[in-house]
């Protein structure tokens, strides 16, 4: 199968070409950046040539990873779709509404299939809590307490801290993967409430000089849903520098019968040497998530998360800010606006 990267600012380029470099079954064309910068590191750092876009689609992928800044998935999207590209997106899929169903109108036309880069959902623990909620088997649940924190991506990739390509902090970073699993176990946000804390100087004292001032970097979001049970997100990048592991995503589910915690990347070895580390183990979801991408390309099936997924996690970010903004709780439409 022939893929292409379509961006590289993502701290997640990096892992997918390694997950995907070396295999029989694929040829990776190439990579396409327009920050000159970010295209030499990336070159350098993977081995991987730095091509134009029409160049590179020219090349006849079957399909696309795309992982630009979020602000820029759009026009990608678009070109891929119009080059017959199937298109595995990073997460947040777009900074809009109006952006994420400009693209599914783009690859429903070119009949080309829309995925979103939701490697929880790869997840065996996910899936065995997934089969428990649905079969009852915790009685009726009352609430889910979710926590999304990490290390700020911005000391990595800049651009995160930078409003006009990220379209915000912590709550764009975060919300979503959580905000994706209440909508795999079966639940349909009905409400939204939220509040954001910007970047504290005391915290990171060059932030006083730059854009992170202007950026949320904590926030709580609170859900009323469909099914009468409650969810709370906690999505920050609170992790200080030298942090032993990158974050951490978990779940607490609170039911009649009983209480289940998901802590999705817990399994570690404490390593020390030249500097202390958690190195994590077991299945690599980013690697599992390719391997359906490319199941995807070859057979033209859905993904395991599809345009619907990514963009209904959008709608619970767009709902969370303009929470935050006008300091109400926002409703949501039970049934989701189409294009």
């Amino acid at each position: 199968m022939r893929l292409a990267l379509l961006g590289a600012a993502h701290v997640h380029a990096h892992a997918y070409v390694a997950a995907l470099q070396g295999r029989e079954d694929v040829d990776l064309l190439g990579f396409c950046e327009e920050t000159p910068d970010t295209a030499r590191a990336f070159s350098q750092a993977n081995g991987l040539n730095v091509l134009g876009l029409g160049e590179l689609l020219r090349l006849r992928p079957h399909g696309v990873i795309v992982c630009s800044e979020t602000a820029r998935h759009l026009p990608l999207v678009l070109a891929a779709a119009g080059a017959g590209a199937h298109v595995l997106c990073e997460k947040p899929i777009a900074v809009s509404e109006q952006d994420a169903l400009s693209m599914k109108a783009s690859c429903d036309a070119a009949g080309v299939r829309f995925v979103t880069a939701f490697p929880a959902r790869f997840s065996a623990d996910v899936h065995t809590l997934e089969r428990q909620l649905r079969a009852g088997a915790l009685g009726a649940v009352l609430s889910y307490s979710g926590v999304n924190h990490s290390v700020a991506p911005d000391r990595e990739a800049p651009w995160f801290s930078q409003p006009a390509l990220s379209g915000g902090g912590a709550g764009m970073d975060h919300i979503v993967h959580l905000a994706d699993l209440l909508r795999f176990f079966g639940e349909r946000p009905a409400e939204v409430y939220a509040r954001f804390l910007a970047v504290p100087e005391w915290v990171r004292p060059e932030a006083a000089t730059t854009t992170s001032t202007a950026i949320d970097a904590a926030g709580l979001v609170t859900l009323r849903l469909e099914s009468g049970a409650s969810a709370s997100i906690d999505c920050s990048w609170s992790r200080p520098p030298g942090y032993p592991r990158w974050g951490q995503l978990r779940l607490d589910v609170t039911a009649s019968r009983g209480l289940m915690s998901l802590d999705l990347f817990a399994s570690h070895l404490k390593v020390s040497g030249a500097r202390y580390g958690w190195a994590g183990h077991g299945p690599d979801l980013n690697a599992l998530m390719l391997e359906d991408f490319l199941r995807v390309c070859r057979e033209g099936e859905p993904g395991r998360a599809d345009w619907q997924d990514g963009y209904e996690a959008l709608r619970v970010v767009r709902a969370a800010y303009a929470s935050a903004s006008s300091g109400q709780p926002v409703s949501l439409r039970t049934r989701s606006a189409q294009p």
